[in-house]
Protein backbone atom coordinates (compact mmCIF):
# COMPACT_ATOMS: atom_id res chain seq x y z
CA UNK A 1 0.00 0.00 0.00
CA UNK A 2 1.42 3.32 -1.02
CA UNK A 3 2.03 6.12 1.40
CA UNK A 4 0.87 8.61 -1.23
CA UNK A 5 -2.72 9.74 -1.07
CA UNK A 6 -5.13 12.23 -2.44
CA UNK A 7 -5.09 15.68 -0.90
CA UNK A 8 -7.85 16.22 1.65
CA UNK A 9 -9.54 19.52 2.15
CA UNK A 10 -8.69 21.32 5.36
CA UNK A 11 -11.23 20.71 8.10
CA UNK A 12 -12.57 23.78 9.87
CA UNK A 13 -11.82 24.19 13.55
CA UNK A 14 -15.55 23.83 14.17
CA UNK A 15 -17.96 22.13 11.80
CA UNK A 16 -20.52 24.41 10.06
CA UNK A 17 -23.67 24.91 12.09
CA UNK A 18 -26.54 22.99 10.46
CA UNK A 19 -29.87 24.58 9.68
CA UNK A 20 -32.70 24.70 12.21
CA UNK A 21 -34.42 21.70 10.67
CA UNK A 22 -31.23 19.68 10.57
CA UNK A 23 -30.49 20.61 14.18
CA UNK A 24 -33.89 19.38 15.28
CA UNK A 25 -33.29 16.02 13.61
CA UNK A 26 -29.92 15.62 15.29
CA UNK A 27 -31.20 16.73 18.70
CA UNK A 28 -34.23 14.46 18.49
CA UNK A 29 -32.07 11.47 17.57
CA UNK A 30 -29.51 12.13 20.26
CA UNK A 31 -32.23 12.92 22.77
CA UNK A 32 -33.92 9.61 22.07
CA UNK A 33 -30.66 7.74 22.53
CA UNK A 34 -29.99 9.56 25.79
CA UNK A 35 -33.47 8.82 27.16
CA UNK A 36 -33.11 5.14 26.24
CA UNK A 37 -29.72 4.96 27.95
CA UNK A 38 -31.01 6.65 31.10
CA UNK A 39 -33.97 4.26 31.14
CA UNK A 40 -31.54 1.33 30.97
CA UNK A 41 -29.64 2.74 33.94
CA UNK A 42 -32.81 2.91 36.04
CA UNK A 43 -33.75 -0.63 35.03
CA UNK A 44 -30.39 -1.84 36.35
CA UNK A 45 -30.88 0.16 39.53
CA UNK A 46 -34.43 -1.00 40.22
CA UNK A 47 -33.99 -4.65 39.30
CA UNK A 48 -30.62 -5.35 40.87
CA UNK A 49 -30.28 -2.56 43.47
CA UNK A 50 -26.77 -1.85 42.25
CA UNK A 51 -26.71 1.64 43.69
CA UNK A 52 -23.06 2.53 43.15
CA UNK A 53 -22.87 0.79 39.79
CA UNK A 54 -26.07 2.46 38.68
CA UNK A 55 -24.63 5.88 39.48
CA UNK A 56 -21.38 4.97 37.69
CA UNK A 57 -23.25 3.80 34.60
CA UNK A 58 -25.31 6.99 34.69
CA UNK A 59 -22.14 9.10 34.73
CA UNK A 60 -20.74 7.12 31.80
CA UNK A 61 -23.97 7.63 29.87
CA UNK A 62 -23.93 11.38 30.52
CA UNK A 63 -20.24 11.55 29.60
CA UNK A 64 -20.80 9.60 26.40
CA UNK A 65 -23.70 11.89 25.51
CA UNK A 66 -21.41 14.90 25.95
CA UNK A 67 -18.72 13.40 23.69
CA UNK A 68 -21.43 12.55 21.16
CA UNK A 69 -22.94 16.04 21.06
CA UNK A 70 -20.01 18.37 21.73
CA UNK A 71 -19.33 21.02 19.13
CA UNK A 72 -15.75 21.35 20.37
CA UNK A 73 -14.15 18.02 19.39
CA UNK A 74 -10.67 19.34 20.21
CA UNK A 75 -11.70 19.59 23.86
CA UNK A 76 -13.21 16.12 23.59
CA UNK A 77 -9.90 14.77 22.30
CA UNK A 78 -8.08 16.39 25.23
CA UNK A 79 -10.51 14.79 27.67
CA UNK A 80 -10.04 11.35 26.10
CA UNK A 81 -6.24 11.66 26.36
CA UNK A 82 -6.42 12.69 30.00
CA UNK A 83 -8.81 9.87 30.83
CA UNK A 84 -6.58 7.27 29.17
CA UNK A 85 -3.48 8.55 30.93
CA UNK A 86 -4.80 9.40 34.39
CA UNK A 87 -7.94 7.38 35.15
CA UNK A 88 -8.34 4.34 32.92
CA UNK A 89 -5.78 2.03 34.51
CA UNK A 90 -6.35 3.18 38.09
CA UNK A 91 -10.15 2.78 37.96
CA UNK A 92 -9.83 -0.67 36.41
CA UNK A 93 -7.52 -1.96 39.15
CA UNK A 94 -9.02 -0.06 42.07
CA UNK A 95 -12.47 -1.51 41.34
CA UNK A 96 -11.25 -4.90 40.13
CA UNK A 97 -13.81 -4.74 37.31
CA UNK A 98 -12.85 -5.36 33.69
CA UNK A 99 -16.04 -3.56 32.63
CA UNK A 100 -14.32 -0.26 33.47
CA UNK A 101 -12.22 -0.63 30.31
CA UNK A 102 -15.38 -0.16 28.23
CA UNK A 103 -15.65 3.41 29.54
CA UNK A 104 -12.71 4.53 27.40
CA UNK A 105 -14.33 2.90 24.36
CA UNK A 106 -17.64 4.61 25.08
CA UNK A 107 -15.99 8.04 25.27
CA UNK A 108 -13.67 7.57 22.29
CA UNK A 109 -16.21 6.03 19.93
CA UNK A 110 -18.90 8.53 20.99
CA UNK A 111 -16.55 11.36 20.01
CA UNK A 112 -15.84 9.77 16.63
CA UNK A 113 -19.49 8.87 15.90
CA UNK A 114 -20.66 12.34 16.91
CA UNK A 115 -18.23 13.85 14.43
CA UNK A 116 -19.59 11.64 11.65
CA UNK A 117 -23.23 12.38 12.51
CA UNK A 118 -22.77 16.15 12.51
CA UNK A 119 -20.70 16.06 9.33
CA UNK A 120 -23.39 13.97 7.61
CA UNK A 121 -26.23 16.25 8.69
CA UNK A 122 -24.29 19.36 7.65
CA UNK A 123 -23.29 17.67 4.36
CA UNK A 124 -19.63 18.19 5.28
CA UNK A 125 -17.26 15.94 3.33
CA UNK A 126 -14.71 14.27 5.58
CA UNK A 127 -11.63 13.28 3.57
CA UNK A 128 -10.12 9.84 4.07
CA UNK A 129 -6.63 10.22 5.60
CA UNK A 130 -3.55 8.84 3.86
CA UNK A 131 -2.35 5.50 5.28
CA UNK A 132 -5.89 4.63 6.40
CA UNK A 133 -5.84 1.74 3.91
CA UNK A 134 -3.49 -0.11 6.26
CA UNK A 135 -6.02 0.19 9.08
CA UNK A 136 -8.93 -0.94 6.92
CA UNK A 137 -6.88 -3.94 5.78
CA UNK A 138 -5.99 -4.82 9.38
CA UNK A 139 -9.62 -4.48 10.49
CA UNK A 140 -10.72 -6.76 7.63
CA UNK A 141 -8.18 -9.40 8.67
CA UNK A 142 -9.39 -9.18 12.26
CA UNK A 143 -13.00 -9.78 11.23
CA UNK A 144 -12.00 -12.67 8.97
CA UNK A 145 -10.63 -14.36 12.10
CA UNK A 146 -14.23 -14.74 13.31
CA UNK A 147 -14.47 -17.61 10.81
CA UNK A 148 -11.35 -19.38 12.09
CA UNK A 149 -11.96 -23.11 12.78
CA UNK A 150 -10.50 -22.64 16.26
CA UNK A 151 -12.45 -19.46 17.04
CA UNK A 152 -14.52 -19.35 20.20
CA UNK A 153 -18.02 -17.96 20.51
CA UNK A 154 -19.00 -14.71 18.81
CA UNK A 155 -18.90 -13.00 22.21
CA UNK A 156 -15.33 -14.18 22.77
CA UNK A 157 -14.24 -13.14 19.27
CA UNK A 158 -15.78 -9.70 19.76
CA UNK A 159 -13.74 -9.29 22.95
CA UNK A 160 -10.63 -10.29 20.99
CA UNK A 161 -11.43 -7.92 18.12
CA UNK A 162 -11.92 -5.06 20.57
CA UNK A 163 -8.35 -5.20 21.89
CA UNK A 164 -7.04 -4.83 18.32
CA UNK A 165 -9.41 -2.15 17.00
CA UNK A 166 -10.58 -0.02 19.94
CA UNK A 167 -8.02 2.79 19.52
CA UNK A 168 -8.27 3.17 15.72
CA UNK A 169 -10.61 6.24 15.97
CA UNK A 170 -7.67 8.20 17.41
CA UNK A 171 -5.97 7.99 14.00
CA UNK A 172 -8.85 9.82 12.33
CA UNK A 173 -9.41 12.28 15.18
CA UNK A 174 -5.79 13.47 15.35
CA UNK A 175 -5.67 13.67 11.54
CA UNK A 176 -8.70 15.94 11.64
CA UNK A 177 -7.84 18.18 14.58
CA UNK A 178 -4.08 18.24 15.30
CA UNK A 179 -3.39 20.58 12.38
CA UNK A 180 -1.65 23.59 13.87
CA UNK A 181 1.61 24.18 15.71
CA UNK A 182 -0.43 25.11 18.75
CA UNK A 183 -2.26 21.77 18.57
CA UNK A 184 1.06 19.90 18.30
CA UNK A 185 2.37 21.81 21.30
CA UNK A 186 -0.77 21.03 23.30
CA UNK A 187 -0.45 17.35 22.40
CA UNK A 188 3.09 17.32 23.83
CA UNK A 189 1.98 19.24 26.93
CA UNK A 190 -0.75 16.68 27.61
CA UNK A 191 1.77 13.86 27.26
CA UNK A 192 4.09 15.68 29.66
CA UNK A 193 1.39 16.20 32.30
CA UNK A 194 0.29 12.57 32.09
CA UNK A 195 3.90 11.31 32.25
CA UNK A 196 4.73 13.48 35.26
CA UNK A 197 1.63 12.33 37.15
CA UNK A 198 2.46 8.70 36.41
CA UNK A 199 6.05 9.29 37.51
CA UNK A 200 5.02 10.66 40.90
CA UNK A 201 2.58 7.78 41.48
CA UNK A 202 5.24 5.25 40.38
CA UNK A 203 7.67 6.66 42.92
CA UNK A 204 5.06 6.37 45.69
CA UNK A 205 4.35 2.76 44.72
CA UNK A 206 8.06 1.97 44.50
CA UNK A 207 8.56 2.98 48.12
CA UNK A 208 5.74 0.76 49.35
CA UNK A 209 5.92 -2.89 50.36
CA UNK A 210 4.04 -5.43 48.20
CA UNK A 211 1.35 -5.68 50.90
CA UNK A 212 0.87 -1.90 50.97
CA UNK A 213 0.72 -1.72 47.19
CA UNK A 214 -1.79 -4.59 47.03
CA UNK A 215 -4.10 -2.65 49.34
CA UNK A 216 -4.81 -0.12 46.55
CA UNK A 217 -7.63 -2.33 45.29
CA UNK A 218 -8.62 -5.86 44.22
CA UNK A 219 -7.05 -5.49 40.78
CA UNK A 220 -3.77 -4.36 42.31
CA UNK A 221 -3.88 -7.20 44.82
CA UNK A 222 -4.18 -9.88 42.14
CA UNK A 223 -1.33 -8.52 40.08
CA UNK A 224 1.06 -7.63 42.90
CA UNK A 225 0.57 -10.77 44.99
CA UNK A 226 0.09 -13.12 42.03
CA UNK A 227 -3.40 -14.44 42.80
CA UNK A 228 -6.47 -15.25 40.71
CA UNK A 229 -5.85 -14.86 36.98
CA UNK A 230 -2.26 -13.76 37.79
CA UNK A 231 -1.27 -16.78 39.86
CA UNK A 232 2.52 -17.28 39.90
CA UNK A 233 2.96 -13.99 38.01
CA UNK A 234 3.11 -11.43 40.81
CA UNK A 235 4.49 -8.01 39.93
CA UNK A 236 7.27 -8.05 42.50
CA UNK A 237 11.04 -8.38 42.18
CA UNK A 238 13.63 -10.06 44.38
CA UNK A 239 16.62 -7.90 45.24
CA UNK A 240 20.20 -8.94 45.92
CA UNK A 241 19.68 -8.48 49.66
CA UNK A 242 16.81 -10.99 49.65
CA UNK A 243 14.01 -8.46 50.07
CA UNK A 244 11.04 -8.14 47.70
CA UNK A 245 10.27 -4.84 46.00
CA UNK A 246 7.28 -3.70 44.01
CA UNK A 247 7.25 -3.11 40.28
CA UNK A 248 5.20 0.09 40.05
CA UNK A 249 2.28 0.55 37.65
CA UNK A 250 2.01 4.32 37.85
CA UNK A 251 -1.55 5.15 36.82
CA UNK A 252 -1.48 2.35 34.25
CA UNK A 253 -2.82 -1.17 34.59
CA UNK A 254 0.40 -3.21 34.80
CA UNK A 255 4.03 -3.13 35.85
CA UNK A 256 6.19 -0.57 34.06
CA UNK A 257 3.34 1.46 32.58
CA UNK A 258 4.47 4.58 34.40
CA UNK A 259 7.80 4.29 32.60
CA UNK A 260 6.07 3.85 29.23
CA UNK A 261 4.23 7.15 29.71
CA UNK A 262 7.58 8.78 30.39
CA UNK A 263 9.11 7.28 27.24
CA UNK A 264 6.46 8.66 24.88
CA UNK A 265 6.58 12.10 26.53
CA UNK A 266 10.31 12.62 27.15
CA UNK A 267 11.30 14.03 23.74
CA UNK A 268 8.29 16.35 23.67
CA UNK A 269 9.30 17.71 27.07
CA UNK A 270 12.78 18.48 25.71
CA UNK A 271 11.18 20.47 22.88
CA UNK A 272 8.91 22.35 25.28
CA UNK A 273 11.97 23.33 27.31
CA UNK A 274 13.90 24.42 24.21
CA UNK A 275 11.09 26.66 22.94
CA UNK A 276 10.05 28.12 26.28
CA UNK A 277 10.31 31.90 26.04
CA UNK A 278 9.19 32.59 29.60
CA UNK A 279 10.73 31.39 32.84
CA UNK A 280 7.51 29.85 34.18
CA UNK A 281 7.15 27.73 31.03
CA UNK A 282 10.73 26.57 31.39
CA UNK A 283 10.11 25.67 35.03
CA UNK A 284 7.02 23.75 33.95
CA UNK A 285 9.04 21.78 31.40
CA UNK A 286 11.75 21.02 33.97
CA UNK A 287 9.15 19.80 36.48
CA UNK A 288 7.53 17.60 33.85
CA UNK A 289 10.94 16.21 32.86
CA UNK A 290 11.71 15.29 36.47
CA UNK A 291 8.37 13.51 36.78
CA UNK A 292 8.82 11.61 33.51
CA UNK A 293 12.37 10.51 34.38
CA UNK A 294 11.16 9.51 37.84
CA UNK A 295 8.57 7.24 36.23
CA UNK A 296 11.12 5.65 33.91
CA UNK A 297 13.72 5.04 36.63
CA UNK A 298 11.25 3.72 39.22
CA UNK A 299 9.43 1.48 36.73
CA UNK A 300 11.78 -1.41 37.59
CA UNK A 301 11.77 -2.32 33.91
CA UNK A 302 15.05 -2.72 32.03
CA UNK A 303 13.12 -2.39 28.78
CA UNK A 304 11.86 1.05 29.83
CA UNK A 305 15.40 2.31 30.39
CA UNK A 306 16.61 0.97 27.06
CA UNK A 307 13.54 2.29 25.22
CA UNK A 308 14.03 5.76 26.72
CA UNK A 309 17.62 5.84 25.44
CA UNK A 310 16.48 4.67 21.99
CA UNK A 311 13.82 7.40 21.88
CA UNK A 312 16.39 10.08 22.72
CA UNK A 313 18.81 8.72 20.09
CA UNK A 314 16.04 8.67 17.46
CA UNK A 315 15.08 12.23 18.38
CA UNK A 316 18.69 13.30 17.97
CA UNK A 317 18.85 11.64 14.55
CA UNK A 318 15.63 13.34 13.46
CA UNK A 319 16.79 16.80 14.51
CA UNK A 320 20.25 16.65 12.92
CA UNK A 321 20.20 18.78 9.78
CA UNK A 322 22.86 19.76 7.31
CA UNK A 323 22.21 23.46 8.00
CA UNK A 324 22.73 23.14 11.74
CA UNK A 325 24.71 19.94 12.10
CA UNK A 326 27.24 21.08 14.75
CA UNK A 327 24.59 22.46 17.10
CA UNK A 328 22.33 19.42 16.65
CA UNK A 329 25.15 16.96 17.17
CA UNK A 330 26.28 18.75 20.32
CA UNK A 331 22.74 18.50 21.70
CA UNK A 332 22.60 14.82 20.82
CA UNK A 333 25.96 14.10 22.46
CA UNK A 334 24.83 15.97 25.58
CA UNK A 335 21.55 14.01 25.70
CA UNK A 336 23.31 10.67 25.25
CA UNK A 337 25.86 11.63 27.89
CA UNK A 338 23.14 12.48 30.38
CA UNK A 339 21.38 9.18 29.66
CA UNK A 340 24.66 7.33 30.19
CA UNK A 341 25.18 9.08 33.54
CA UNK A 342 21.67 8.14 34.62
CA UNK A 343 22.25 4.49 33.71
CA UNK A 344 25.61 4.42 35.51
CA UNK A 345 23.99 5.92 38.59
CA UNK A 346 21.20 3.33 38.47
CA UNK A 347 23.57 0.39 38.04
CA UNK A 348 25.79 1.75 40.79
CA UNK A 349 22.85 1.90 43.18
CA UNK A 350 22.03 -1.78 42.84
CA UNK A 351 24.46 -2.72 45.56
CA UNK A 352 22.34 -0.93 48.11
CA UNK A 353 19.41 -3.15 47.22
CA UNK A 354 17.29 -0.42 45.66
CA UNK A 355 16.79 -1.10 41.94
CA UNK A 356 17.00 -4.17 39.70
CA UNK A 357 19.13 -2.96 36.77
CA UNK A 358 22.18 -5.19 37.10
CA UNK A 359 22.09 -6.23 33.47
CA UNK A 360 22.19 -2.77 31.92
CA UNK A 361 25.94 -2.31 31.75
CA UNK A 362 27.18 -1.95 28.15
CA UNK A 363 29.08 -5.25 28.34
CA UNK A 364 26.16 -7.37 29.57
CA UNK A 365 23.07 -5.87 28.01
CA UNK A 366 22.91 -8.37 25.13
CA UNK A 367 23.38 -11.38 27.38
CA UNK A 368 20.78 -10.01 29.79
CA UNK A 369 18.26 -9.54 26.98
CA UNK A 370 18.90 -13.02 25.67
CA UNK A 371 18.47 -14.53 29.14
CA UNK A 372 15.25 -12.63 29.87
CA UNK A 373 13.56 -12.74 26.47
CA UNK A 374 15.61 -15.06 24.28
CA UNK A 375 13.02 -17.85 24.48
CA UNK A 376 10.26 -15.44 23.44
CA UNK A 377 12.23 -14.17 20.45
CA UNK A 378 12.97 -17.69 19.23
CA UNK A 379 9.23 -18.46 19.50
CA UNK A 380 8.42 -15.88 16.79
CA UNK A 381 9.39 -18.08 13.78
CA UNK A 382 7.93 -21.14 15.52
CA UNK A 383 4.54 -19.44 15.88
CA UNK A 384 4.64 -18.28 12.27
CA UNK A 385 5.37 -21.81 11.05
CA UNK A 386 2.84 -23.53 13.33
CA UNK A 387 -0.02 -21.00 13.16
CA UNK A 388 0.34 -19.05 9.89
CA UNK A 389 -3.35 -18.09 9.89
CA UNK A 390 -3.71 -17.60 13.62
CA UNK A 391 -5.53 -19.55 16.30
CA UNK A 392 -8.40 -17.14 16.85
CA UNK A 393 -9.23 -13.80 18.43
CA UNK A 394 -8.97 -13.70 22.20
CA UNK A 395 -6.41 -16.51 22.39
CA UNK A 396 -3.99 -14.20 24.22
CA UNK A 397 -3.95 -10.75 25.71
CA UNK A 398 -6.59 -9.15 27.95
CA UNK A 399 -9.44 -10.84 26.03
CA UNK A 400 -8.19 -14.36 26.79
CA UNK A 401 -10.20 -14.40 30.04
CA UNK A 402 -13.47 -13.57 28.26
CA UNK A 403 -16.04 -16.41 28.32
CA UNK A 404 -16.53 -18.59 25.26
CA UNK A 405 -12.96 -19.59 24.40
CA UNK A 406 -12.66 -22.65 22.18
CA UNK A 407 -11.11 -25.89 23.36
CA UNK A 408 -8.05 -25.27 21.19
CA UNK A 409 -7.52 -21.93 22.92
CA UNK A 410 -7.86 -23.45 26.38
CA UNK A 411 -5.60 -26.43 25.71
CA UNK A 412 -2.91 -24.62 23.75
CA UNK A 413 0.27 -23.37 25.36
CA UNK A 414 1.01 -20.32 23.24
CA UNK A 415 4.01 -18.06 23.67
CA UNK A 416 2.77 -14.51 23.02
CA UNK A 417 5.39 -12.57 24.95
CA UNK A 418 6.37 -10.53 21.88
CA UNK A 419 4.19 -8.33 19.69
CA UNK A 420 5.04 -10.44 16.64
CA UNK A 421 3.96 -13.69 18.31
CA UNK A 422 0.87 -12.06 19.81
CA UNK A 423 -0.31 -10.74 16.44
CA UNK A 424 0.53 -14.01 14.68
CA UNK A 425 -1.46 -16.10 17.18
CA UNK A 426 -4.39 -13.67 17.08
CA UNK A 427 -4.52 -12.57 13.41
CA UNK A 428 -2.10 -14.84 11.58
CA UNK A 429 0.90 -13.79 9.53
CA UNK A 430 -1.23 -11.43 7.34
CA UNK A 431 -2.43 -9.42 10.34
CA UNK A 432 1.02 -9.32 11.90
CA UNK A 433 2.62 -8.09 8.68
CA UNK A 434 -0.02 -5.43 8.01
CA UNK A 435 0.13 -3.96 11.52
CA UNK A 436 3.93 -4.04 11.79
CA UNK A 437 4.32 -2.62 8.30
CA UNK A 438 1.95 0.20 9.25
CA UNK A 439 4.24 1.12 12.17
CA UNK A 440 7.34 0.82 9.96
CA UNK A 441 5.65 3.04 7.36
CA UNK A 442 5.07 5.68 10.02
CA UNK A 443 8.77 5.49 10.92
CA UNK A 444 9.86 5.65 7.28
CA UNK A 445 7.64 8.63 6.48
CA UNK A 446 8.72 10.35 9.69
CA UNK A 447 12.46 9.90 9.20
CA UNK A 448 12.43 10.79 5.50
CA UNK A 449 10.03 13.75 5.49
CA UNK A 450 10.12 15.53 8.83
CA UNK A 451 13.13 17.65 7.83
CA UNK A 452 11.10 19.09 4.94
CA UNK A 453 8.61 20.78 7.27
CA UNK A 454 9.33 24.51 6.86
CA UNK A 455 8.17 25.61 10.32
CA UNK A 456 11.03 25.00 12.78
CA UNK A 457 8.89 24.49 15.89
CA UNK A 458 6.50 22.17 14.05
CA UNK A 459 9.49 20.24 12.74
CA UNK A 460 10.98 19.52 16.16
CA UNK A 461 7.57 18.83 17.72
CA UNK A 462 6.90 16.26 15.01
CA UNK A 463 10.36 14.76 15.59
CA UNK A 464 9.56 14.47 19.30
CA UNK A 465 6.39 12.51 18.48
CA UNK A 466 8.02 10.30 15.84
CA UNK A 467 11.07 9.31 17.91
CA UNK A 468 9.19 7.18 20.49
CA UNK A 469 7.84 5.03 17.63
CA UNK A 470 11.38 3.69 17.14
CA UNK A 471 11.52 2.70 20.81
CA UNK A 472 8.03 1.19 20.59
CA UNK A 473 8.99 -0.98 17.64
CA UNK A 474 12.02 -2.18 19.60
CA UNK A 475 9.68 -3.10 22.46
CA UNK A 476 7.75 -5.32 20.03
CA UNK A 477 10.59 -7.85 20.38
CA UNK A 478 10.07 -8.28 24.12
CA UNK A 479 6.39 -7.56 24.83
CA UNK A 480 2.91 -7.50 23.32
CA UNK A 481 2.35 -3.77 23.53
CA UNK A 482 -0.35 -2.83 21.00
CA UNK A 483 -3.42 -3.69 23.15
CA UNK A 484 -2.11 -1.71 26.13
CA UNK A 485 -2.18 1.91 27.24
CA UNK A 486 -0.23 4.03 26.37
CA UNK A 487 1.40 2.17 23.45
CA UNK A 488 -1.77 1.29 21.52
CA UNK A 489 -3.35 4.76 21.67
CA UNK A 490 0.01 6.42 20.95
CA UNK A 491 0.60 4.48 17.74
CA UNK A 492 -2.76 5.43 16.24
CA UNK A 493 -2.78 9.01 17.51
CA UNK A 494 0.70 9.79 16.18
CA UNK A 495 -0.17 7.89 13.00
CA UNK A 496 -2.94 10.39 12.30
CA UNK A 497 -0.60 13.31 12.99
CA UNK A 498 2.05 11.93 10.62
CA UNK A 499 -0.60 11.25 7.98
CA UNK A 500 -1.65 14.90 7.99
CA UNK A 501 1.60 16.79 8.59
CA UNK A 502 3.99 14.73 6.47
CA UNK A 503 1.74 13.41 3.67
CA UNK A 504 -1.50 15.36 3.24
CA UNK A 505 -0.20 18.84 4.09
CA UNK A 506 2.91 18.72 1.85
CA UNK A 507 0.74 17.45 -1.03
CA UNK A 508 -1.70 20.31 -0.43
CA UNK A 509 1.16 22.81 -0.39
CA UNK A 510 2.56 21.37 -3.62
CA UNK A 511 -0.85 21.60 -5.27
CA UNK A 512 -1.28 25.23 -4.23
CA UNK A 513 2.26 26.09 -5.34
CA UNK A 514 1.59 24.50 -8.72
CA UNK A 515 -1.65 26.41 -9.08
CA UNK A 516 0.05 29.68 -8.14
CA UNK A 517 2.89 29.13 -10.64
CA UNK A 518 0.45 28.61 -13.52
CA UNK A 519 -1.92 31.43 -12.55
CA UNK A 520 -0.13 34.32 -14.39
CA UNK A 521 -0.02 32.43 -17.68
CA UNK A 522 -3.65 31.45 -17.42
CA UNK A 523 -4.64 35.00 -16.55
CA UNK A 524 -2.76 36.36 -19.53
CA UNK A 525 -4.47 34.02 -21.98
CA UNK A 526 -8.00 33.88 -20.57
CA UNK A 527 -8.51 36.82 -18.20
CA UNK A 528 -12.28 36.89 -18.59
CA UNK A 529 -12.61 33.29 -17.40
CA UNK A 530 -9.97 33.17 -14.69
CA UNK A 531 -10.86 36.39 -12.89
CA UNK A 532 -14.33 35.27 -11.77
CA UNK A 533 -12.92 31.94 -10.53
CA UNK A 534 -10.31 33.74 -8.46
CA UNK A 535 -13.07 35.48 -6.55
CA UNK A 536 -14.98 32.28 -5.85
Amino acid sequence: MSTSAFVPRALPRRLPRPSAGQSRVVLQTLGGLLVAAIAAVFVIYLDHHLNLKGVAVGLVVVGSAWFLTTRNPQLGLVMVMLYLGLLDGYLKLATGSTLVTFVRDAFLWSLAIGLLIRASVARQRLPLPPLSGWLFAFALIVFVEFASPNAGTVEHSLAGAREHLEFIPLFFLTFAYVRTVRALRMFCILLAVVAAANGVVSWVQFNETPAQFAAWGPGYSQRVLGTGAFANAGRTAALANGNATTRPFGLGSDAGDGGLFGIVALCGILVLAAFSQRRRYLLFAVAMALGAVLGIVSSQGRADIIAAVLAVLAFGALTVTARNRVKSMSGLVLAVGLCALVIVAIVGGVGSGGLRYQGLSPTSILSTTNKARGFAITAIPENMATHPFGVGLGTAGPASTAPGASQAMQNGNFDTETEFSFLTIETGIPGMLVFCWFVLTLLYVGFTRVRREPDREARVLLAALIAPLAAIFALFFISAASPTVPIGPYIFAVGGIISYWLIALPADRARKAGAASTAPAAYATTPAIVAPNSLA
